[in-house]
Parts: structure tokens; sequence; C-alpha cells
């Protein structure tokens, strides 16, 4: 497989790609309120390969949510790519999600009305607001994942859950992000085929890439460059 997966994106220099200050996350509910994460502070630099553990609870889907603009915190600031998120229109967010940020998830989420081609060309067209076709760069990025020409009239259902996990990860790469975010990226797959998205995922980030997963398992979280434990909204 070709080595170069795309561009890194506008995360490249010396400056944190993301910078968390003190960020908090309470959720109101009926029952009283909820600490998800407690005054995190966390630094994370360009090309960066992170792994966030921690038992069920300490707070790492929230983490990862904040991360890439889903959710916002309660208090505290987070930077990505050293603007001031806080300050950021709803507009700004959903193009910093789109143009910035590709997220791959354990359910997969691709859309069963669309083919394998075009779901990955989908986030394209959210941000050219045009029409695509058939585009040349999605072609070329789902034969470097390990697809087939065969396989791109294929719906999601038609496919293998590492097939379904290999178009996730090229829909997450059309738009050329600097980070990418991994919920339990292999949490519904075989061992043999997780070991193949990992090594899949390890070269995306050798290639320059931020790679920030979530993941319960110890073996998968040995492909991280550095490893962060949460315990009850807490960096331990």
């Amino acid at each position: 497989m070709e080595e170069d997966i795309g561009p890194a994106g506008p995360g490249n220099g010396t400056q944190p790609v993301i910078r968390l200050e003190g960020v908090s996350k309470v959720y109101s509910l009926p029952f009283g309120d909820v600490i998800a994460l407690d005054k995190v502070s966390l630094t994370i630099m360009p090309g960066e390969f992170i792994a966030i553990m921690g038992p069920s609870g300490s707070g790492k889907s929230t983490l990862l949510n904040l991360i890439g603009s889903l959710d916002v915190p309660s208090e505290g600031r987070l930077y990505i790519d050293g603007e001031d998120t806080s300050e950021l229109s709803d507009d700004e967010l959903t193009e910093l999600r789109r143009d910035h940020i590709g997220f791959i998830f354990q359910q997969f989420n691709l859309i069963p009305l669309l083919n394998v081609f075009e779901n990955v060309e989908y986030p394209m067209i959210l941000k050219t607001r045009q029409s695509i076709r058939k585009s040349r760069k999605a072609h070329d990025l789902l034969m470097r994942i390990g697809l087939t020409d065969s396989m791109l009239a294929h719906k999601p259902k038609e496919l293998s859950g590492g097939q379904q996990q290999r178009v996730a990860i090229a829909r997450a790469l059309i738009n050329d992000p600097a980070i990418l975010l991994c919920d339990e990226p292999t949490g519904n797959l075989d061992t043999k085929t997780g070991e193949v998205i990992m090594d899949l995922l390890k070269e995306v980030n050798a290639s320059g890439k931020t790679v920030i997963m979530v993941t319960h398992d110890p073996d998968v979280a040995t492909y991280a460059s550095r490893k962060i434990t949460l315990v009850d909204g807490r960096i331990v």
C-alpha cells in the first residue's frame, strides 16, 4: 500500500493542534448534575497518535465529542488549530468539523441508501455544494485503502464489517482533515480484521495526520504513541 494517504492539513507546525485548558462538561439531569469531565487540561501536537482509555462512564466519549466540536464545554477553553472554539458560531463550528476533522465510528455510520462511492463523495458535496460524480480523488483513495472497483457500486449492507470500516476511513479522509477522531474503530470487528484496520490507521498517522482514538482494548492502544487514561472525568 502506498504511504501517502493524503496531506496532513492545517495542523502542521509546532503549535498544538488541540489544547484543553480546565475543560469540564456537566450534564444537568432530573436526579442531579453529572460531571462527565472535570477540569481536564491536555495538549496534543500535530502528528500524534493518542489512545484515550478508561472504564465505562469515565468521560472518554465526552472528551472525543468535545474535541470534535460535536459538543461544547460547560467551562474551560478548547482550542483547535489555535482557535478558541467558544468564540466560533454554529456555522463556523460546522465548517471546522467538515474541513479539519474526520470521524470514524464503531458502528461505521455509513448511509445505507448510498453505495460505497457515494458514501465517500458525500462529504465532498457538503463542502463544495456542487454535484460530484465519480471523483478521481475518491476513487484513488478507495483503491489505496484496499477496496476494488467491483465493490464501489455496492451498498454498505453488502460489505463485510472490515470493508465497511475501510469505506468509513476513506469517507473520513476525503476532505484531507488534519485530525482523525476514532471511537472504538475495531469494536465491531474480529481480531484479524481489527489488526488490518489499525495498521491502516497507523499508516494514516505516519502520513502526518493527528489520530485520537477511544478504545477499551489494551492491544489496540499499543498502536498509539501516547496513552491517556480517564477515571471519573479526570486524566490520571
